[in-house]
């Protein structure tokens, strides 16, 4: 599915959000979803699979997510599943989020750090990158051992490592010349 394609189902699926005020609703099923569909991949190609007819493929999706999703979610993946498009489900739901996020103003933060950080250090650099950039921030924390130790901070366009690492690479560079 193409990167235009992606953006006009994932913008008439906001749309709709918003008229219903259910912005927030739709994203939460739009990614149990997506979850679910990365952690069983068969899935995807399961609802693909030309081998079974287009009823019984909608029906499978029907049986999974009737009963527990916003309806116009289901209607949402069906629709994906009828015009073959369901492959590009998890870009669908990455551009939701983008379109949610920037509605919001919410920026997406990547925290890296070489051991788990306690809630208490989540909050504090939540809360310094909220202020920071004047919006609310939603982290994804990330632990990479190879760092050493402190924190890489990505958001969009902006990095900030503070990594053990960096700064021992750096210690070099000044050794070196």
């Amino acid at each position: 599915m193409t990167d235009n394609v992606v953006k006009e189902y994932s913008q008439a699926l906001f749309m709709l959000a918003c008229e219903e005020k259910a912005e927030k609703e739709y994203l939460d099923c739009l990614k149990t979803a997506d979850s679910l569909f990365s952690k069983n991949p068969e899935y995807i190609l399961l609802l693909s699979s030309p081998n079974i007819s287009k009823e019984e493929r909608l029906g499978i999706i029907d049986r999974a997510f009737g009963a527990r999703m916003n309806d116009a979610v289901v209607s949402f993946m069906k629709l994906l599943c009828e015009r073959g498009h369901i492959g590009g489900f998890g870009s669908c739901v990455a551009d939701y989020e983008r379109l949610y996020n920037e509605r919001c103003r919410i920026r997406v933060a990547t925290v890296t750090s070489s051991v788990e950080l306690t809630g208490a250090e989540r909050e504090k650099i939540r809360l310094m990158l909220e202020k920071k950039y004047n919006v609310g921030v939603n982290l994804i924390c990330k632990v990479d051992p190879s760092i050493l130790g402190g924190v890489i901070i990505e958001a969009e366009d902006t990095v900030i490592d503070g990594s053990l690492k960096s700064k021992l690479r750096d210690v070099k560079d000044v050794i070196k010349a």
